[in-house]
């Protein structure tokens, strides 16, 4: 009697006991950790929900992720959850279902790992993108495509590449913008671009907060007061904020001849200079004019055969008109420069002579420092303001920006998602597209900021690009080969040249790296050839990003044919996107803030005759303080790195999943570190540091 009553008891205590979702027949307990990024506004308030393939194709049902009483999903957080779902053996496809509601909807997932109860092992799905709608991630594992084997994965992969090539488009030909530039992705505004090519929206309010808040800084230190500056004196003053960098006090010494040859060679446009083999025709300097100024006891021509002369020609200038002042529609003025420079016995770099035009006569002098001070300080003003222009334009936004975006969109269309190329190259062209959105709309366009800041705005800075696109060339994306063709390679010469030194130590230890990862994944140059993906990459990269228009490739290969090509080609995107990036940005304000010293327009037309000059004509060629103001807020908006942004320093070690490939990483970033030591050792020895190619320093990739 007493035992039926227990079990009655028991039966009873059964039904009051509501059933554990974690009983289901035929499903197992699933373990998800999600790992949301960091940037501003990367978390969400949307309804998330899951669902997981398996290798035989089998797929589990929609699982909502939601920790009660719990904000999931908040910007730079790692949540985990445990799901009921049927058991479809080993996961390798995982489907997120993102609703796009609440207050914040947009979501940037950096990683999800799933393990299955009793099953020790992990599953990685790294993910690193703007979530939208339903998206499917293969597991993380890197493989070329002909080493796919599971079908599911194979199946994934072909309609990876279709949605791709459905989505990522190139612009349409016609497109007047288009035109003697690089290929670049369609769209008329930021919002027409695919969620993970825009710029981060913390991003873009930082970028509009900056240029407002610099702007501001300087008008109010105008106090309504928009002449020109009566001394030099008054313009070292004017540019001093509390919110603003501080001023660079070798600007204390602008106007001597070795602080504009440091510049040359350590300032913004590092490339520029060039070894004088033969003095041009076309700028006859001779041993009369400038002997006085060898220190050797040797004359120009055995100075020349001795290595010690170099040339800056900024003929790409020639032919092209000045813009116009936006505030009174004056004339701006410029010039097509060329200086001849002298490493003398002390081993500093100096200018001995200026020509302002292309075409010698006698209306074009030959300026030197045996001239007036007035006359010397007027020609190098000159040269610098048509310097920097072609700085900003052709080394900056050509070189660094526009020519990387066939590359961002080769990689993007025709390599899956795990491809290692793909995941090595992405961290660092993420933000070209939206960057070069913003370039093109905002800062290039007419009308724009650089349209009406440089002397060769009003029209003139798109014909400067396309100048410096005719002249560009694959090869001078190496920057091994770049300096060895403007002879300047040789470290026993120009011994203070540190971009040169820090830019070579960077080269080789990125191409360490890109061999030791490449190396895991290609066993010879045979698997190169075979990888369907990389070359109809490279093919469309040359086809449609710079043979588009004219047939000619600029020197991109059509095809790889071995590792080393496909080590080198990597090493050059990183390297550019990262290390000359960095070298060209990081300075911009430093040098330019300093307006006469590098001026990026002029009020008077460059002078014809000699002994001229007076204090009042220095003053009166550079630009007025509402200009002025302009430019230092641009060198500020340029040079200032986004509050999140990544650096090469702490190269990110979630790229990959396999262990080889992670201890490249910690091996790459330990290098980086012993690069570091050695640039700052060095520049507790100088009087300048150069510390624009520190890795610390380094953004990850380029954005604006």
């Amino acid at each position: 009697m007493l035992e039926n009553f227990r079990n009655i008891k028991s039966n009873a205590m059964q039904h009051l006991i509501p059933p554990s979702p974690f009983r289901d027949e035929g499903k197992v307990v699933y373990s998800i950790t999600v790992t949301t990024g960091s940037m501003k506004y990367a978390g969400t308030d949307s309804n998330v929900s899951i669902a997981i393939t398996g290798a035989s194709g089998d797929k589990t049902s929609l699982a909502k992720l939601d920790n009660s009483f719990h904000d999931d999903f908040e910007r730079g957080r790692v949540d985990r959850f445990k799901v009921k779902l049927e058991d479809i053996g080993q996961p390798v496809i995982l489907t997120i279902k993102y609703d796009e509601s609440g207050m914040f909807a947009d979501w940037y997932v950096v990683s999800v790992t799933i393990q299955k109860g009793g099953d020790s092992a992990i599953y990685r799905f790294p993910i690193n993108m703007w979530v939208t709608g339903t998206t499917d991630v293969a597991i993380g594992t890197a493989k070329l495509p002909q080493h796919e084997e599971n079908p599911v994965l194979i199946s994934h992969r072909k309609n990876e590449l279709a949605m791709k090539k459905r989505d990522i488009k190139w612009r349409c030909q016609d497109d007047e913008e288009a035109q003697g530039l690089p290929g670049y992705m369609a769209g008329d505004c930021m919002e027409d671009l695919p969620r993970n090519f825009r710029l981060d929206e913390g991003m873009m309010k930082e970028f509009d907060e900056s240029r407002k808040n610099s702007k501001n800084y300087l008008f109010d230190k105008f106090q309504g007061v928009f002449d020109k500056c009566e001394n030099l004196t008054e313009i070292k003053n004017v540019f001093t904020h509390p919110k603003l960098p501080k001023i660079p006090d070798y600007h204390q010494n602008w106007e001597r001849d070795e602080e504009f040859g440091r510049q040359i060679m350590n300032g913004c446009d590092p490339t520029v200079l060039k070894r004088c083999d033969v003095i041009p025709k076309k700028f006859p300097v001779t041993n009369s004019m400038v002997g006085s100024l060898l220190t050797r006891g040797m004359t120009l021509e055995e100075e020349i055969k001795d290595g010690n002369i170099y040339i800056v020609d900024l003929q790409m200038l020639e032919g092209l008109p000045c813009g116009r002042n936006p505030l009174n529609n004056s004339v701006f003025f410029s010039c097509t420069p060329m200086c001849l420079l002298y490493a003398n016995y002390k081993k500093n770099l100096v200018p001995i002579a200026i020509q302002l035009w292309q075409r010698p006569g006698p209306n074009n002098s030959i300026w030197t420092p045996n001239d007036s001070d007035c006359d010397w300080m007027i020609a190098k003003m000159y040269f610098r303001n048509a310097e920097s222009n072609v700085q900003m334009l052709a080394e900056k936004v050509l070189q660094t920006h526009l020519v990387l975006e066939p590359f961002a969109l080769g990689i993007s269309r025709c390599l899956s998602a795990n491809h290692p190329v793909l995941k090595l190259l992405t961290p660092h062209l993420r933000y070209v597209c939206g960057g070069n959105m913003v370039l093109r709309k905002q800062l290039l366009a007419n009308g724009g900021v650089l349209d009406r800041l440089l002397s060769f705005g009003g029209g003139s800075q798109q014909h400067i690009l396309q100048s410096a696109f005719r002249n560009f060339d694959y090869d001078q994306l190496n920057i091994r080969k770049l300096l060895a063709s403007n002879g300047t390679d040789d470290r026993s010469k120009l011994p203070s040249y540190y971009f040169r030194d820090d830019a070579l130590m960077l080269w080789d230890c990125i191409r360490r790296f890109t061999g030791k990862i490449m190396g895991i994944f290609y066993q010879g140059n045979e698997e190169v050839q075979e990888d369907e993906e990389l070359q109809k990459c490279i093919k469309e990269i040359r086809n449609e990003g710079f043979a588009w228009q004219d047939g000619k490739d600029k020197g991109v290969p059509n095809s790889f044919l071995t590792v080393d090509e496909l080590c080198d080609f990597m090493t050059s995107i990183i390297f550019t996107a990262s290390c000359r990036y960095a070298a060209v940005t990081n300075g911009i304000f430093d040098i330019c803030i300093n307006v006469p010293n590098a001026p990026f327009s002029t009020s008077l037309p460059p002078p014809i005759e000699k002994g001229k000059a007076t204090h009042d004509t220095v003053m009166q060629t550079l630009p007025s303080k509402p200009l002025s103001c302009l430019q230092a807020s641009v060198s500020h908006i340029f040079s200032k790195q986004p509050d999140d942004q990544i650096y090469l320093a702490d190269y990110p070690t979630s790229l990959f999943i396999e262990d080889s490939a992670q201890r490249a990483v910690v091996h790459f970033r330990d290098e980086l570190q012993r690069l570091s030591s050695v640039m700052r050792s060095r520049n507790e020895a100088t009087k300048i540091a150069y510390d624009y190619l520190l890795p610390e320093k380094i953004p990850l990739a380029v954005s604006i």
